[in-house]
């Protein structure tokens, strides 16, 4: 993460427009009159507070984040707007250290090749022959193309080696491919073989966007395990990563509640059909790591469980197995309550349960009646009281021995809640369903007992100890998340490196995009404010022809941008570069085909912010939505048409050398 990052993370672009200009909160968004020029009759600024972005519908048509504001606003150069947001935000402006920087080089690599692989196995799934019965699978299951896409589900191949022949041809080398959980090796043979084969393949991204790992399913009747996925790695580590997180944050954040069930398909048939504050928690028992991601956007999560793993045995068995781990950090499979309200507690969360009708998964129940999804959402319990009907309401109300085994079970469950009034109302409940007098509970409750390591009693809850009063950082600054995703990011330092290390690769990219029509690239095609500060220098001095070398790039610049320049120009990163670049020509389309990728996700996410707009009541302002999106619609489509235009060129070039090939 570039300084930049950092300090747009700690700050809210909404409390700094407003320093400025009054806004007023409309659904989603906030809207004003545009500070830089002249409008008294719409408010034709909108401030996006999910992506951190800004907008003018009016004369200037212009948009940004919070660097581009102050930039605009006070008239500063980057390294003022730098100086000033950075004392805002607490960020001191140190460089990182040599350990840091290692660290973030290595997660970076993987990243852009697991991304890389994620579009690998879209392309096939779109387009092999051999995928046709994974389109049939998806077909079937009634995912639309549009979700497809959106989370780029995939196919691998029946193969033992085509992925790792595909990406060893891109330049990469059997380590990276390894470490990146792509391929398994045969340590007796000391060989090494796809991991994915003849699966149907969903990436899996962690909350920034970056692509971390997949989760593959079977397409045979019969094959084991139904689902495989990635290995332990750098990036993949399933106990702290929740599927489809980074694209629901500001449903979850919109609806209050996050909806957590256990498959990638309940996932995105949810969001297909709308309800995008879903997520699902990697096939293992929810962690305290996973519930703290969730909490930076909701404090409410509800589990949806199958009938099975909730019934009354299954509850009885889970309690039994928790009462029985006395360090209460064992870990408990399947539905674990005395482990949700631990975590209900550390987190001052609420945690509520609903149960699914028998035999059905969220899934089905979207496809067959989506507004019964809902209505079942709606009937979530706490923990405590789903235990209690749950358990107690199985019993038989005349066997006393049943009733005092099931006081047992629950009352350290109702114990483990942290604040007192929601214990003394949950033994109430008990003491009700069981029909008994509150007093006996109390009196068995007292001779237990408590287990080592228990929480103690005060009715305190515990405090995060990086929160303050307002749950916010010390600082004060509320944390967003960024809103850029890390794939655009990735290509957008891919091409950066690229020319730097060959400044002459700048106007031959160009040259390419102009050949498709579209504009060459600018500025504004970075997300990262020393991205943009850094690649307009570099383009003025080559194209004036007064780039010598990178001493004159790096001349005057401040501590911020020197320090993302390094990083651009790490010898690791370079050296492993510079093996795997092809003829200037094919680097050239290259860098100018993955260019135009950014220039589609970026719109796309535009496009995402204003279609909020439209459930909004000013009717003026829709058409001046309207109108923008359809521009945004038509450059969509002209990239469509230069990226597909450029994928066939590729193609004819890699079969005329095929052909040229002796033997």
């Amino acid at each position: 993460m570039s300084i930049s990052q950092e300090i747009k993370s700690r700050l809210d672009l909404v409390e700094i427009v407003e320093e400025y200009l009054p806004l007023r909160k409309s659904g989603s968004s906030y809207s004003g009159f545009c500070p830089f020029h002249p409008n008294t009759r719409t408010p034709a600024f909108v401030v996006f507070p999910e992506s951190q972005t800004w907008r003018c519908f009016g004369a200037c048509a212009e948009g940004g984040d919070v660097f581009s504001f102050v930039m605009k606003k006070e008239g500063w150069d980057f390294k003022e707007a730098l100086r000033h947001l950075a004392e805002r935000a607490g960020v001191e402006l140190t460089p990182l250290s040599p350990r840091q920087q290692a660290r973030q080089e290595v997660e970076d690599r993987l990243a852009l090749l697991l991304d890389a692989a994620a579009d690998y196995f879209h392309q096939l799934m779109l387009y092999a022959p051999q995928a046709e019965k994974a389109r049939a699978y998806v077909a079937d299951r009634q995912l639309s193309e549009e979700t497809l896409a959106t989370f780029r589900v995939g196919f691998a191949l029946d193969s033992w080696d085509a992925c790792r022949t595909h990406f060893l041809g891109q330049g990469y080398v059997l380590d990276e491919l390894l470490e990146a959980g792509l391929l398994s090796k045969n340590d007796e043979r000391g060989t090494t073989y796809d991991r994915f084969r003849d699966r149907l393949m969903i990436p899996i991204q962690d909350v920034s966007g970056r692509t971390v790992g997949f989760g593959a399913r079977t397409l045979a009747p019969d094959g084991i395990p139904k689902y495989l996925n990635s290995p332990q790695t750098t990036l993949f580590d399933k106990s702290r990563l929740l599927f489809g997180l980074d694209t629901a944050r500001r449903h979850i954040r919109e609806a209050r509640q996050a909806v957590i069930v256990e498959g990638y398909m309940d996932v995105m048939q949810a969001h297909q059909h709308g309800f995008r504050n879903v997520v699902a928690q990697m096939g293992t028992a929810l962690t305290e790591p996973q519930l703290a991601l969730l909490k930076r956007t909701t404090k409410r999560f509800v589990l949806a469980l199958d009938a099975d793993e909730a019934g009354a045995q299954a509850t009885l068995r889970s309690l039994e197995v928790a009462r029985q781990a006395l360090d209460r950090e064992a870990e408990v499979g399947g539905f674990d309550p005395r482990g949700l309200i631990r975590h209900e507690g550390r987190l001052q969360a609420d945690i509520r349960i609903v149960t699914l009708p028998a035999g059905r998964d969220p899934d089905q129940i979207i496809r067959d009646d989506p507004g019964r999804w809902p209505a079942l959402v709606a009937e979530a319990r706490p923990v405590v009281a789903y235990v209690i009907d749950t358990y107690v309401g199985a019993l038989d109300p005349g066997d006393a021995k049943a009733k005092t085994e099931a006081a047992a079970k629950i009352l350290p469950l109702i114990g483990d809640v942290a604040d007192p009034v929601e214990r003394e109302h949950y033994r109430q409940h008990l003491a009700r369903a069981l029909g008994v007098d509150d007093r006996a509970l109390r009196k068995m409750q007292a001779s237990e007992r408590p287990a080592r390591g228990g929480p103690a009693r005060s009715g305190a809850r515990p405090v995060d100890p990086h929160a303050g009063k307002t749950g916010r950082p010390p600082s004060g600054k509320p944390r967003f998340e960024l809103g850029k995703l890390f794939l655009t990011e990735q290509r957008e330092i891919h091409y950066l490196r690229q020319v730097l290390g060959r400044p002459h690769l700048l106007s031959e990219v160009d040259d390419s995009l102009r050949r498709q029509e579209q504009p060459a690239i600018s500025e504004s095609d970075f997300g990262v404010a020393e991205d943009r500060m850094l690649f307009g220098r570099l383009r003025g001095l080559v194209y004036a022809g007064g780039f010598a070398g990178l001493d004159d790039l790096s001349a005057g610049l401040d501590h911020s941008s020197a320090q993302r320049l390094a990083y651009l120009l790490d010898d690791a990163v370079e050296t492993s570069l510079a093996g795997r670049v092809g003829p200037t020509t094919e680097t050239a389309d290259s860098l100018a085909l993955s260019m135009l990728n950014c220039r589609a996700e970026t719109i796309r996410q535009q496009m995402n912010d204003l279609k909020q707009l439209m459930s909004q009541p000013d009717r003026e302002q829709h058409a001046e939505v309207l109108a923008t999106i359809g521009q945004m619609q038509a450059r969509l489509l002209a990239i469509d048409r230069a990226r597909a235009a450029m994928l066939t060129l590729n193609r004819r070039r890699s079969e005329e050398r095929r052909a040229l090939r002796p033997g």
